[in-house]
């Protein structure tokens, strides 16, 4: 929290700060459609697969197993076998968007005709099981001069995934020509290959709805001589750095109040470390005439593919402008706990509510007033901060927030509300640094817990309803009557009888 000043034709103007901190990232809302393109070839391992469009003119050959050219001796049966896998480890969460895609893939035969070739893919996202498709029915051959293209419908659905999830595609592969006995007609000669990583052979996912930017803000600070803001980001993508246009960055600027005027701040500077882009901007506050208001900060993200990704710091910026007096204040009697003033007594372990009144005095030009309210246990020396929050009241007006605590002890406890605990509000009435009417205290008496009622709480945990606890309800009010009519039968009857007696 700081206090900014500055003198302008000599009327002083000031700025208050008051920063959230967020321990994690914010994720990106939007969803954009991406092209998926898979490198690498199969038979040394695993492909990859990226957002980067192929510039080579070269394709990537990988071998299709030879055993599954034929059909099965003797059932004739497709015999499929893997071909191997594109996958990529997904460095942030994000979700795919339910729908229909298409996968597509280029084959070629570098030797021979196989007829009624198919391709099928196992599509894994996150932890979620695979979907599997198979493609079309086609003959390829050498004597073609173009690379037969097959393409693979497929749904997703409800697809998401977490930081170091993978996405996965298997790749399988089957031939159909007759299937022969391998002990007297040989086995097959003929090669397919699939071709990727070229621009003409641009194998992959088209129009990929997917989500999954994050941004973290781990510093907004206040440089008062400057008169401006410095905001540091840190930017990840689940595809990795490439992913991401690092020359086209935004950091835009809005107020709750005044909305989003199309404010942004200037362009610092930028660097990249494991995948991660951090760039820093500053907002200069006064040169873009800013009101009173609280102000958040987004992020606006480029692609390689043009699409446009916003991320939102969850930090509030509560920043006044004015130059009129003003007197924040609070008293013993803007206090109640479980709607009594002054010493209150509870029982322990038993919660209580704590409702706080917050008044404003000074010039009524003033339209926006963020008041800083802190709730704090004195025990001993120490001061404990059992709750912190702001309020917001004109002057003339007041505001009222409430606060619900539980002590487990019994004892007395001193309370400590105060109003802009850290000074960071320019008051009227501040000599040196005390403000003589910020503070407002009560003691607070902590009862021994309440002794349980068995019977009372048999028949409050049985009264919840339904004919099995009444039931239940009248044979614990019978056992209650029996007690009671022993309790007060003082004298032992006597069952034994005369021999004179009668019936």
């Amino acid at each position: 929290m700081q206090i900014l000043s500055r003198s302008i034709l000599a009327v002083v103007f000031f700025a208050v700060i008051i920063l959230s901190q967020s321990a994690e990232a914010e994720e990106s809302d939007d969803f954009n459609s991406l092209d998926l393109y898979f490198y690498g070839d199969l038979d040394n391992g695993d492909g990859n697969i990226s957002t980067l469009r192929p510039t080579s003119d070269i394709d990537t050959q990988s071998d299709c197993p030879q055993d599954s050219n034929r059909l099965s001796w003797p059932g004739q049966n497709r015999q499929w076998e893997d071909v191997g896998s594109w996958l990529t480890k997904m460095q942030t969460p994000g979700e795919v968007a339910s729908g229909d895609y298409t996968f597509t893939i280029w084959a070629n035969s570098t030797q021979g005709t196989v007829e009624d070739v198919q391709f099928r893919i196992t599509i894994y996202i996150g932890e979620a099981d695979g979907v599997m498709e198979t493609s079309q029915s086609k003959t390829v051959t050498d004597s073609s001069e173009a690379a037969t293209r097959f393409d693979i419908n497929f749904d997703i659905s409800n697809a998401s995934f977490d930081s170091n999830n993978y996405i996965t595609i298997d790749l399988e592969y089957s031939g159909g020509d007759p299937g022969v006995n391998p002990l007297t007609g040989g086995s097959s000669t003929e090669q397919i290959v699939i071709l990727t990583s070229s621009v003409e052979h641009s194998a992959g996912i088209g129009n990929l709805t997917i989500n999954h930017y994050k941004a973290s803000f781990p510093e907004i600070s206040v440089q008062e001589s400057s008169e401006r803001v410095f905001v540091k980001t840190q930017v990840q993508s689940a595809f990795g750095s490439s992913d991401i246009n690092s020359n086209d960055w935004t950091l835009g600027v809005y107020g709750l109040s005044s909305g989003n005027q199309g404010l942004t701040a200037d362009f610092n500077m930028k660097s990249i470390d494991n995948d991660t882009h951090e760039v820093s901007f500053y907002w200069y506050y006064n040169q873009d005439l800013a009101i009173s208001d609280t102000y958040h900060f987004f992020i606006q993200i480029t692609d390689i593919q043009g699409n446009t990704w916003e991320v939102e710091s969850n930090e509030d910026l509560y920043l006044v402008i004015h130059g009129y007096e003003i007197d924040n204040y609070i008293g013993i009697g803007d206090i109640q706990i479980n709607n009594q003033t002054g010493i209150s007594k509870i029982r322990a372990g038993n919660s209580f509510t704590v409702d706080i009144t917050v008044s404003a005095q000074g010039d009524p030009l003033i339209s926006y007033n963020p008041i800083p309210v802190s709730v704090v246990w004195v025990s001993g020396t120490n001061e404990i901060v059992l709750y912190e929050t702001a309020v917001f009241a004109k002057p003339g007006a007041s505001a009222t927030i409430s606060y619900r605590h539980t002590f487990e002890e019994n004892g007395e406890y001193l309370i400590k509300v105060i109003i802009d605990r850290n000074n960071v509000v320019v008051e009227s009435n501040k000599e040196g640094n005390a403000e003589d009417n910020n503070v407002a205290e009560y003691l607070l008496i902590v009862d021994e817990p309440e002794k349980e009622d068995i019977l009372q709480s048999i028949i409050d945990n049985i009264t919840g309803g339904g004919t099995t606890s009444m039931l239940l309800l009248i044979s614990v009010t019978s056992i209650i009557l029996a007690i009671i009519f022993i309790n007060r039968n003082k004298t032992v009857t006597d069952f034994e009888w005369e021999e004179d007696d009668e019936f």
